[in-house]
């Protein structure tokens, strides 16, 4: 078996990622949220979530409106089911989300809070934040968030056939390195125990995009 694995090593998926300013740049030409059709919003705010919190397809599907918070500057949801990043025994996890006033069509909190607006009548019992954006209007399963990222990646005009959802983790964490935050801030943020996982898989060459220093994961990536 050692000889098999030195003839064909594991490699990662990705050896360069995408560039976020390229979905960012496509997302702030589009028109104001209000304006926007259930079904664009919808893909929009997935896409937002995904890239402001390195969240897997499976946990941002899980996001519930019953562990959500609320303040002035951001919204928080806790995660009480077992996903990927999260053993038995540990508590929550818990995703923060916070507001973006640089660009405000790119702010999540206020794209979130339009989106809960516009569904509210008819998601009936449905308290997951994402719904089908067609009847009947239930809750969706990662593939389909997964479906939604990349139908915002194409239209963006990412290479869909090389790049697939789960490529927003490599994609938002690259940018924030780029920029300039430390790997124990991504990890966090991320929920990865180890720096070797970010550095292996994860953290990647992107083209033409500078270092500058940045606070917050949320505002390391949405810096265009």
């Amino acid at each position: 078996m050692g000889g098999i694995f030195n003839e064909r090593p594991t490699k990662p998926r990705y050896t360069c990622t995408w560039d976020v300013d390229t979905v960012l740049r496509f997302l702030n030409s589009n028109e104001d949220n209000e304006k926007l059709s259930l079904k664009d919003l919808t893909l929009k705010v997935t896409m937002l979530i995904a890239l402001s919190t390195a969240c897997r397809s499976s946990e941002v599907s899980r996001l519930d409106m019953n562990y959500m918070v609320i303040d002035d500057d951001s919204i928080m949801f806790s995660v009480p089911t077992l996903t990927k990043g999260r053993r038995c025994g540990e508590p929550p996890i818990e995703i923060k989300i916070g507001k973006f006033r640089a660009e405000p069509k790119l702010d999540v909190v206020t794209c979130i809070l339009e989106y809960i607006n516009r569904t509210q009548d008819i998601r009936g019992n449905e308290t997951v934040l994402l719904i089908s954006h067609i009847k009947p209007h239930k809750q969706v399963r990662p593939c389909t968030v997964a479906k939604w990222l990349q139908q915002i990646m194409q239209m963006a005009g990412i290479d869909i056939s090389t790049f697939k959802a789960h490529s927003t983790r490599s994609a938002s964490t690259s940018k924030a390195n780029k920029q300039g935050l430390s790997a124990p801030q991504i990890m966090k943020m991320a929920r990865w125990r180890s720096e070797c996982t970010f550095k292996r898989f994860y953290n990647r060459t992107i083209e033409g995009v500078g270092e500058n220093p940045a606070n917050r994961f949320s505002d390391a990536v949405f810096h265009i």
